[in-house]
């Protein structure tokens, strides 16, 4: 096999991967549609050109502008339902994928039902592609502290479908100290933590991530290179880095690839791992997230094996599936190397 082959064909883990940015154009197009049309959306070129970013406030626009066209139960079904279809065409074995169900509300759609919708999708997609995944629900910072605790109770009856809690948004504007109390809410009820820091806010959001909520990810932390202090502990404590690098260029949260502190990260011994964050909305899959990796000086196949390891390590399952991923992952591997 070639580069691009060997690529395409290893079996990946993904972390970060938000379900309501994973949508293909195709689909997407066909809800407005659906909806009686939007005046300056005649193709699916004029919707590519509507999710080239400016920054990160542009993109966080864009989010909820998309969530509109979401309306009926099934769009959730479908949209789950094809996401993995994809993921699993990559060779994707175990994808842990953020959700919002929340998002939807001023469409007339309870909560119950997206969650339920989605779950739904996820599970016929496990059984038709083999694909395993776990669900967790993104509270969204945008919506206040509060806000963010009744949503935790609409979680709870799904505990075990859904894993773990996150946090996204607008990260300067709603800093993670916040969101001390629900996180320590679901920590008691067992919930998985995570939460997005460090991508749009500096150093010290990643700081409160750690030391006000307790996380046990970071989802992208790309930031935390402005402080060496901080560098250091997340090289001692070994707490996982969600990393998107073509999320975070199309953000301009990083100028250029070359300069991503990624490779860093990852020389220093950082457990990083590579994410397509929201696929669709940055032109990327997670196979060309380490395309991109296989081309840079650098990396050899050794290090693509062991950034997919750090994945499993990072996964939130248990140990007999550690194992079995592992198991999948070495196999492969041991045919290349």
């Amino acid at each position: 096999m070639n580069t691009r082959q060997i690529i395409q064909a290893m079996p990946k883990v993904e972390l970060h991967l938000h379900l309501e940015g994973a949508f293909s154009f195709e689909f997407l197009f066909g809800l407005i549609l659906k909806s009686g049309g939007e005046a300056t959306i005649h193709s699916i070129d004029d919707l590519k050109q509507r999710f080239i970013f400016r920054d990160f406030t542009q993109f966080i626009q864009s989010w909820f502008w998309k969530n509109s066209f979401f309306r009926r139960p099934e769009d959730f079904f479908d949209s789950t339902y094809y996401t993995l279809r994809d993921l699993a065409a990559q060779n994707v074995v175990y994808v842990e994928a953020f959700f919002s169900p929340w998002d939807f509300q001023a469409k007339g759609l309870a909560v119950q039902e997206v969650i339920e919708a989605t779950l739904a999708g996820k599970v016929a997609a496990e059984k038709d592609f083999g694909i395993r995944c776990n669900l967790i629900a993104d509270l969204v910072r945008d919506h206040g502290a509060v806000t963010a605790l009744q949503r935790l109770d609409d979680i709870i009856p799904y505990q075990g479908q859904v894993i773990g809690i996150g946090l996204g948004g607008s990260e300067a504007q709603y800093p993670a100290r916040d969101f001390a109390t629900v996180f320590r809410e679901a920590r008691q009820k067992g919930f998985h933590l995570v939460a997005h820091a460090g991508e749009a806010a500096g150093p010290q959001s990643i700081w409160e991530a750690i030391e006000a909520l307790h996380v046990e990810r970071i989802g992208h932390g790309v930031r935390a290179s402005e402080d060496p202090a901080l560098v250091n502990y997340l090289q001692l404590y070994q707490i996982p880095l969600e990393i998107c690098p073509t999320s975070n260029l199309k953000t301009r949260v990083v100028k250029e690839f070359a300069s991503h502190p990624l490779h860093d990260y990852y020389r220093r011994g950082l457990l990083v791992t590579i994410n397509s964050d929201d696929p669709s909305m940055f032109a990327t899959t997670i196979t060309e997230e380490f395309w991109a990796l296989s081309q840079h000086p650098g990396y050899g196949w050794e290090d693509i094996k062991q950034l997919t390891l750090n994945a499993v390590q990072a996964a939130f399952i248990d140990e007999a599936e550690k194992s079995r991923l592992l198991g999948i992952v070495n196999q492969y591997w041991s045919q290349i190397i």
